[in-house]
């Protein structure tokens, strides 16, 4: 019998592994998950879930819009109002007791009590072996150096780098034992909205663009209390045609490693099919790859490893479907 829990979260029991690492890789200091048992990992690409807009508040956004022009408004909900079902509020810009440090507006927001999202495995089933392996895999993450920017991507889409960059981000928060944000890139394949029901109150692709010409201006970021966790995601309702801006990009991280965070993990585009990575590569301390297994292939694997190099990836982490 396992024993209750004070809090959501805690050090489960060891995930096992398995012996070697994928054909093509050699040595690293992540080792790959081994064997699970119990129920598959989810799938990355879920269904998008319809969003609740309040219909009397002036600022909301109309689900029917496909394109915004223009920046996106911060959303001002008062206390009571509901996003799916769950009080939303706005918190107050964050004091800075140095001049020049970034300026971090947080909306704060809560999960639904049902209807969780399978691939939030850390939030779902806290004691399971599968949370347990993404708790190793922080452990592992940290003893290479405690990277401040950590970039998750894989060879092709489908191979589970939004689930890994999810569920490593909710280990590296957990129980706050640090300051974590969730940076979302793949502007042509946002998840976070899904995973965590929200809409963010500005779309963080329509950021980087603004604060490349204003890096002074404030954050918009969601804030996930009982995750400790913050979110910074891409409004899937805005037509995103443009390429991933690198210079914008660099920027944006340089301003937020100022704002206190421990680690910022960002769920990126998949390296095979653009240069979207390598334009981030730069401004991320390492890089990890998420590998499905019965999915991904080796000759994938190399031709991702040859295109980004081999200087910033720390290693592999390898999704048992079964």
């Amino acid at each position: 019998m396992t024993a209750k829990r004070t809090g959501p979260y805690g050090d489960g029991p060891p995930g096992r592994y398995g012996e070697g690492q994928p054909p093509g890789l050699g040595k690293s200091p992540l080792p790959p998950y081994g064997e699970r048992r119990g129920a598959p990992l989810p799938l990355l690409t879920q269904p998008m879930v319809a969003v609740e807009v309040r219909r009397d508040l002036p600022d909301a956004v109309d689900p029917s819009q496909t394109r915004v022009d223009g920046p996106i408004p911060t959303l001002k909900i008062d206390t009571g109002s509901a996003v799916h079902g769950k009080a939303t509020v706005m918190v107050a810009p964050q004091a800075k007791a140095m001049s020049g440090l970034p300026q971090i507006d947080l909306t704060q927001h809560h999960l639904p009590d049902d209807n969780l999202d399978p691939r939030l495995a850390l939030v779902l089933d806290p004691d399971s072996e599968q949370s347990a392996s993404f708790r190793v895999l922080r452990h592992h993450l940290l003893e290479i150096g405690r990277p401040q920017v950590v970039i998750v991507s894989s060879p092709q889409v489908g191979d589970g780098k939004t689930t890994t960059a999810v569920n490593l981000a909710l280990a590296l928060a957990e129980c706050g034992r640090a300051k974590t944000l969730l940076v979302e890139t793949h502007v042509r394949r946002p998840q976070f909205t899904d995973i965590f029901k929200f809409v963010p109150p500005w779309c963080f692709a329509e950021q980087l663009a603004a604060h490349r010409h204003q890096p002074t201006m404030p954050w918009s970021l969601i804030d996930i209390p009982q995750l400790w966790l913050h979110v910074a995601a891409i409004n899937p309702r805005i037509a995103q045609t443009q390429l991933l801006d690198g210079p914008a990009f660099a920027i944006a991280m340089e301003r937020l490693r100022l704002a206190g965070y421990d680690h910022i993990v960002v769920d990126a585009p998949p390296v095979l099919g653009s240069a979207d990575v390598n334009l981030m590569a730069d401004a991320s301390d390492s890089v990890v790859f998420a590998l499905r297994s019965r999915r991904s292939t080796t000759r994938d694997l190399r031709r991702a490893l040859d295109q980004l190099g081999g200087q910033k990836v720390a290693g592999t982490v390898l999704l048992q479907d079964s």
